[in-house]
């Protein structure tokens, strides 16, 4: 039987080259979903805080309240808070999203949210 002689550096570089395409790949997908979670959650936000402030008061159908909200949330690129019916206020933000690897171009992430006044 011949003796088998061969270098492990083609196989270490293969591995090397999959292990950090797997942790960019993950980089990237975890920096969307947690920009995702923030769009939703300051969209709740929104909802909530026009709905709790004008509680009593009749709200304007129609109206976009965005101006409101803008104050209290950073960093978003844009707004929509408006009521259709009266009881139940919409919202929807949109935030920038940057690739943090830079292997991406910026794009929009938008979520929406609803909060319902009860009297």
């Amino acid at each position: 039987m011949n003796a088998e002689r061969g270098s492990t550096l083609p196989l270490i570089i293969g591995l090397a080259t999959l292990l950090l395409a797997t942790i960019f790949t993950f980089s990237e997908l975890q920096s969307l979903l947690l920009l995702r979670s923030r769009a939703l959650t300051d969209a709740r936000f929104a909802a909530l805080y026009i709905a709790r402030e004008t509680a009593g008061i009749p709200p304007v159908v129609g109206l976009d309240y965005s101006p409101a909200v803008l104050g209290e949330l950073a960093g978003v690129s844009s707004i929509t808070v408006t009521s259709n019916d009266g009881k139940t206020f919409a919202s929807k933000v949109c935030l920038v999203w940057n690739s943090p690897l830079g292997l991406h171009p910026e794009s929009l992430v938008c979520d929406e949210a609803k909060a319902r006044v009860i009297f």
